[in-house]
């Protein structure tokens, strides 16, 4: 009997020093982006991380994977469901199928600027849309901004007209495939990822980007025309597994939370100079190569009038009481 209480004592021991061994293991969050490690998301991801693991040393280990090395945003969404990632900031087009009211950021020329943007996220129905998804197993987590989308193509667009017949990139996105329907031209969905080659190969003869990730992508080489219109604006949504969020411990959770507010308003803060910086870049690299376009008054009316009436055709999806807020986020209190 002697013999058998070591035995088991020493099996017992064993069992305490693996477990202590497991819980000693940090959590791991495998981040996982479509863009350049110096877009605004790019220095967020691994803004992120650095603070993580500064502040959270030996408790949560984060790893970036950018510029689609590990999944295209068209499959994280099923892969944070199956667990392959733990956090991801797809472009909130891309969330059109999994919950309506989030197609809003897509209607073209409702919002005026991003301070307008802010003010709708930061209010009560803007918040709740963090949580339109949690049903599905995907909780949001903070807004993050890019800047506004510029149109690109082989050809002038001075008006509206100019595009008919022209194949254009696009996300996944109703909103996006309406919208150029209007005005004649095909919108065929594609990831980001497969876009340069897209354009090299004359599959599509135009795509609207932000201007960071038009030169992170530096598709200033293969277009020459460029048609800023303010129409609309690149944000993305970061978000997490649902059970993932909900099983963290309370402490863990709140940390990580408090670290996405500073990464946030980081990101946010940057996006603008980053934008900026990169439109620089490309007309200075493509010289007289680079034609950049701003239609005004009558012209910016004609862009207008071809895409306002999407959006009576999207609210019964998306729900009038969300564009209310919105239109009415516009007004400063």
């Amino acid at each position: 009997m002697g013999f058998l209480r070591k035995v088991l004592a020493l099996i017992l021991g064993l069992s305490v020093l693996v477990s202590a061994a497991v819980a000693e293991e940090p959590i791991l969050i495998r981040f996982s982006h479509v863009v350049g490690e110096n877009t605004p998301k790019g220095v967020g991801a691994n803004l992120f991380k650095r603070l993580v693991e500064e502040r959270l040393a030996g408790r949560v280990a984060v790893e970036v994977y950018p510029a689609s090395q590990k999944f295209s945003d068209d499959e994280v969404l099923n892969a944070l469901l199956f667990g392959d990632v733990e956090m991801a900031a797809p472009s909130l087009a891309k969330f059109n199928r999994w919950a309506k009211a989030l197609q809003v950021f897509d209607l073209p020329f409702l919002f005026e600027d991003v301070d307008h943007i802010h003010r709708f996220q930061q209010s009560d129905v803007g918040r709740r849309l963090l949580s339109s998804m949690t049903s599905r197993g995907i909780q949001g987590l903070a807004f993050w901004d890019n800047g506004p989308r510029v149109i690109s193509s082989t050809k002038k667009l001075n008006t509206p007209g100019d595009a008919d017949g022209l194949v254009f990139r696009i996300e996944p996105s109703d909103v996006f495939q309406e919208q150029y329907a209007r005005i004649g031209a095909v919108g065929v969905a594609m990831p980001f990822s497969r876009l340069t080659d897209a354009i090299r190969d004359g599959v599509v003869n135009g795509q609207e980007n932000t201007w960071s990730n038009i030169y992170s992508r530096k598709i200033h080489k293969l277009h020459r025309h460029f048609t800023e219109i303010g129409h609309s604006h690149l944000g993305y949504m970061v978000i997490t597994g649902a059970d993932f969020w909900r099983g963290l411990p309370r402490d863990i959770r709140a940390s990580l939370e408090e670290i996405l507010a500073e990464v946030t308003a980081e990101v946010n803060g940057l996006a603008a100079e980053k934008n900026e910086e990169a439109r620089n870049k490309a007309m200075a690299e493509g010289g007289e190569g680079v034609v950049v376009f701003a239609p005004i008054d009558d012209q910016l009316q004609a862009w207008r009038d071809a895409w306002m009436p999407v959006w009576s055709r999207f609210e019964p999806d998306i729900g009038s009481d969300v564009i209310d807020a919105a239109v009415n986020a516009a007004r400063r209190q």
